[in-house]
Formats: structure tokens, sequence, C-alpha cells
């Protein structure tokens, strides 16, 4: 494994190099907006997404995580699994064409138990280079308290009248990103999740059933969420999933969003801080290479601008706050036609602010 593992970084160094080609890169960047990503990365792709794999791998295990341990333990509940899979999955589903092409490095991307199976360690290992020698199981709790606290200070601070009875968790995942939600809300009576991936629904409910959490999860395609009604919601957060979409997917998203938020109801986006991934603030070459070689879209990403989408679509006091060393939080106010004229005033501080909530704040000092 480590030769492989050697000999695939001799081979990346030399095609890092090619890459830098700033003719190349522009020429990747044009086509980087469409459903299909550039042909190099496709290339790429196809001959080292498995040593990306287990790099991600290793390091989780490097640092305390059993990634094949919690796998056997998720696999003991495949028979009530494909059950819930079974009521959960809509038959009539039309996958998107850049949700079907190989990603996260899977051949299917999502699409499939092994992505649902390593969920929870995958999870579990997002965050554990953010600090030296932080507990992996700390620093996702550091991170998703902090997202629901950060949304939590913006609707106190601008919204404070708002009853955050309905939330809505997009991109849910295999849902311990709408737990976290309903565990920071209690006050909501309903928490949902919804993600485009039966197989992650699947895993969300088993889990929900296990924990006792009151948690309903839903197989939908973001752009397009049938059978949800306008002004439906208080709260809907997407966590982790506009990295992965071409610029149109982004955009209907975020139209969705729009139309089932209620007057005055906020969206938050959670994601990856763009420039400080795209510049390599923080990540060291090979770790963002291994990054970008499982992510199709992401040269895309690099170039959006969410601030500015959010505001063409209706959203006022749009505010961008730093959640952790490589996140941020897009977040912003459902224009409300009636009392328009009492929305606060869009923030004039257009540098991100970073929001670190007790007893957090020694982390992240120690990150500073």
């Amino acid at each position: 494994m480590l030769t492989h593992i050697a000999i695939s970084f001799i081979f990346f160094n030399i095609c890092y190099g090619f890459f830098n080609n700033n003719i190349l890169k522009r020429n990747i960047f044009k086509m980087s907006s469409s459903d299909n990503p550039p042909e190099l990365w496709k290339l790429l792709s196809r001959n080292l997404k498995n040593t990306a794999r287990d790099w991600f791998i290793n390091r989780a295990e490097r640092v305390g995580i059993d990634w094949n341990g919690l796998v056997l333990e998720n696999k003991k509940d495949m028979q009530k699994l494909k059950e819930l899979y079974n009521s959960s999955s809509d038959p009539n589903m039309i996958y998107p064409s850049y949700y079907t092409q190989p990603f996260h490095g899977y051949d299917t991307g999502n699409l499939n138990w092994d992505a649902a199976l390593e969920g929870e360690a995958a999870t579990l290992s997002m965050a554990v280079n953010y600090w030296k020698e932080a507990n992996p199981v700390k620093t996702q709790d550091w991170l998703r308290y902090n997202v629901t606290n950060n949304i939590k200070n913006y609707i106190h601070e601008n919204t404070p009248h708002l009853e955050t009875n309905n939330i809505l968790d997009v991109g849910c995942s295999v849902g311990i990103s709408t737990e976290f939600l309903y565990k920071t809300f209690r006050e909501a009576e309903n928490v949902n999740g919804l993600d485009l991936s039966p197989f992650f629904v699947a895993m969300a409910k088993l889990r929900a059933e296990k924990f006792d959490f009151p948690i309903k999860y839903f197989h939908k395609n973001a752009e397009v969420m049938n059978n949800i009604h306008d002004n439906s919601y208080e709260v809907v957060v997407c966590n982790f999933i506009f990295h992965e979409l071409p610029e149109q997917a982004t955009i209907n998203i975020i139209k969705e969003v729009n139309r089932i938020l209620k007057p005055g109801g906020i969206i938050a986006i959670v994601d990856l801080n763009p420039k400080v991934v795209n510049d390599n603030l923080l990540l060291s070459k090979f770790r963002k290479w291994a990054f970008e070689v499982t992510e199709p879209h992401i040269y895309g990403y690099y170039k959006r601008d969410l601030k500015k989408l959010l505001e063409d679509n209706l959203f006022l006091n749009v505010q961008t706050t730093r959640n952790d060393p490589i996140n941020t939080i897009w977040m912003g106010i459902k224009l409300d036609t009636v009392l328009s004229i009492d929305q606060p005033k869009k923030s004039e501080k257009n540098e991100e602010t970073i929001n670190i909530y007790s007893p957090q704040r020694k982390m992240l000092m120690d990150y500073a």
C-alpha cells in the first residue's frame, strides 16, 4: 500500500506541475460550470481516485477513527437498511447527470451502499486535520455545534422574533448534520432532512430509529422539491452540497429554498471556503489534490460567488461567517414583501467574521 501511494505521489507531482500550467488551468475553468467535469479531471480521477480514497481512509485511521469497524457495525443492519431503502426511495426519481458520475472515490458517486455505510466514518474524519492532535469526536462536535450556534446567533441578531418551528436540512447525507440541528433547535416542532441518495436516506432513518431522534427524512432532488409547499419552513440549511454541484444546479436549489421558506425565513449555506482551499492556505498540495481528484465540480465552485447568488435571488442581509479554519456559512433572509420595510439593513461589512462559542474558543486559539 505504501509503495503504491509513493508511486502515485510521484505521478501526482508530475501531473500537478502539468495542471498548474496557466493555459491549461484557464481551459479547465472555462468548462467547470458545465454538468460534465473537464477531461483532464476525468483522466486523473479514473487513474488515481482509489489512491486518494485510500489516503483519506489511512488518515482517518491514524487519528484513531476505526473506519472498518464502523462500516462492519453498520453492515450488521443491512436487512433493515434495505427495508428502509425500499420504503423511502422514489421509484420515479430522475437523477441529474452530475449525480450519476464518479465522485468521492466511488464509481457511482453517492448512489451505492459503500458510500452510505462509510458515511459515519467519513463525516467523523472531516475535521481531523483542522487542529493538531485533536480528538475526532470533539472536532466533529466543535464544527457542527459552531454551525448551529452561528445560525442561532444570526437569527437572534437579524430576526429575533422568528419562530423556528420547521427546519429542513438539504443534503443531509446519513443524518449527522440533521441530528445536530435537532439537538440545537430543541424548540422546533419539525426537523427534517432531505437527500438525493436513497442509500443515505435509509442510513439516516436507521440512525433516527437507533438514537430515538424524531426526525423525518425524504428522498428528493433539492432542485425540484415536489410535495413541499411554498412558505413551509423558517430555516433551511444546505450542508456541504454546493461544492459538489455545477452552477445551474446551485442556482436552482437556491431558488427552491426561497420558494419553500416562509417570508422572513433564513437560508444557511455551510460549505468550504473557496479561497482558503483553492489558494492552498491550510492544505498541503497532496491533500488538496486528493480532495480535488474526487470532486468533479470543485473548479467551478472556486469561482462561484455565493453571496451574490443569494442577493440575486431576493435574500436580504446576506452575511458570510467563517465557521472554522476551512468552512464558511453564508446566511440570508427571504424577502418579506409585506414587512420588508422592517427588515434589517444590509450589512456594510464585506469581510468575513468568525464567530466562536464557548467552550470551543480555546481550540481555535490553538489553531491560530
